[in-house]
C-alpha cells in the first residue's frame, strides 16, 4: 500500500491527514464500529466554538445544544459526550466534519502507529498548535470569559456572540488562500502497519 501523509499549512486551522486511517490496526481488534482514533469524544475550545459560529452555524448550533460545558486542558471548552465512547461526526466513511470545522486534536494528530511511516516533521506540527495564531486567539477569548458554576449554554453563545465581530476582523487579516500543501508518500505493507519497531 501506498501510504500518504498530507500536511495543509493552512496559516489558521492547519491539517495533517494520512490515508492509514483506512486501513487502521485497531479496527481489526474490535468487533466494534470501525473508528480507529474516533473512539475519543471530541473537546471544542472556545476559538473553535467561534469559528463554527462564523463560519458553519447548524454545526456550532449542534455543538451548543448537545455539548457539556467544561473546563479543559485549552481553557473553557464544550466535550461531545455522547455516551457512546466515540465523536457523533463519525461514519462510516469518516469525519463528516469539514477539514477546518475539526477540533485541533483532530486536525493535527496522527497515532504512533501511523507517524512511524511518515516524515518526522508530523510531531512538529502538533507541537506548532501551542504557538499558533489559533492557539493565541483561543487564549485571547478565555481571558475574556468569566467561568463559574452557574455558566450555562445561554450565557455561552451570548459571550460567542458578543466576539464574533473582533475575531472575524482579526481572522480576515490572515491570508488563507492557497496554503501550502506538502504530501509524503511511503509504500508499507499493510500488515506491518500498529507494530512499532
Amino acid at each position: 500500500m501506498l501510504a500518504e501523509f498530507k500536511i495543509i499549512n493552512h496559516p489558521l486551522r492547519p491539517n495533517v491527514c494520512t490515508n492509514l486511517c483506512s486501513v487502521c490496526y485497531r479496527d481489526k481488534k474490535k468487533e466494534s464500529n470501525r473508528i480507529g482514533c474516533c473512539s475519543y469524544e471530541p473537546e471544542l475550545c472556545l476559538f473553535d466554538l467561534l469559528f463554527l459560529y462564523l463560519h458553519y452555524p447548524s454545526i456550532y448550533e449542534f455543538v451548543l445544544k448537545k455539548g457539556r460545558i467544561i473546563k479543559g486542558y485549552n481553557g473553557i471548552m464544550i466535550e461531545m459526550k455522547t455516551g457512546l465512547n466515540r465523536c457523533p461526526f463519525i461514519s462510516d466513511t469518516g469525519c463528516v466534519l469539514p477539514r477546518d470545522a475539526m477540533t485541533p486534536l483532530c486536525r493535527l494528530y496522527i497515532c504512533r502507529e501511523a507517524a512511524i511511516w511518515g516524515p518526522s516533521i508530523i510531531e512538529e506540527k502538533f507541537n506548532e498548535y501551542f504557538s499558533s495564531k489559533e492557539f493565541q486567539l483561543n487564549n485571547f477569548l478565555n481571558s475574556k470569559l468569566t467561568y463559574d458554576k452557574g455558566f450555562t449554554r445561554i450565557k455561552l453563545n451570548s459571550f460567542i456572540e458578543k466576539f464574533a465581530p473582533a475575531i472575524k476582523a482579526m481572522i480576515a487579516e490572515i491570508d488563507t488562500t492557497n496554503p501550502p500543501v506538502e504530501i509524503f508518500n511511503k509504500e508499507i505493507v499493510v500488515k506491518d502497519f500498529g507494530i512499532l519497531p
